[in-house]
């Protein structure tokens, strides 16, 4: 599995409905909406990560 930032952990703030989702799609095991999930979740960090670049180069 390839990291792009070994050292800076990334953090990512979720609302308390999309922390239900999460719960209800592990005790579901419903895959699909997981990975839904995760994906929106990555997608928000990429989003933060851009932003932070753009406001450091002036």
């Amino acid at each position: 599995m390839l990291s792009e930032n070994k050292g800076t952990p990334e953090i990512l703030t979720i609302a308390p409905e999309e922390f239900q989702q999460m719960q209800s799609a592990v005790l579901d095991g419903d895959g699909g909406e997981a990975l839904r999930l995760l994906k929106k979740f990555v997608k928000r960090l990429k989003e933060q990560k851009n932003r932070g670049l753009k406001s450091h180069l002036g």
